[in-house]
């Protein structure tokens, strides 16, 4: 239950920072804004370990698993240039939708998902491209 709670509160603060990154990129630029989202929470974070413990065995960390961090701060930045021009509600919800394909697409060539095409399988595949095709229908009704 903890984390489902864990979960709405993590969505809640994702949807508070793009509205504060977006209006700190309408004032200044989408770069601006991630540069300055991504300094300040490194000084946070930084914080925050200093107070827990500097994290150990980096080292042995496979190099591509840092490919994170620039994809989060892409992502950032993204968002804080769409947010706005679509609104924080259409730009989660496309997000969303984007989390949600990619998600199962990954989940299907890890082997988290079965490649079978039974119909659970065909309805969370019907789901996914259901949602994508309403959101541009959205769009395009703008």
């Amino acid at each position: 239950m903890i984390f489902i709670l864990f979960a709405l509160l993590n969505g809640a603060l994702i949807a508070i920072a793009r509205a504060l990154n977006g209006r700190l990129a309408v004032q200044k630029n989408a770069l601006y804004a991630s540069w300055i989202n991504h300094l300040v929470g490194f000084v946070a974070l930084t914080g925050v370990l200093l107070l827990a413990g500097l994290p150990t065995g980096v080292a042995d960390v496979p190099p591509l698993l840092f490919f994170g961090g620039a994809i989060g701060a892409l992502y950032v930045s993204l968002n804080s240039y769409i947010v706005p021009k679509l609104g924080v509600t259409m730009a989660t919800l496309l997000v969303i939708a984007g989390q949600m394909v990619m998600s199962l697409l990954l989940d299907l060539w890890l082997g988290k998902l079965p490649w079978v095409f039974n119909l659970p399988m065909l309805l969370l595949l019907t789901g996914c491209l259901l949602l994508v095709f309403g959101f541009y229908q959205l769009l395009r009704a703008r």
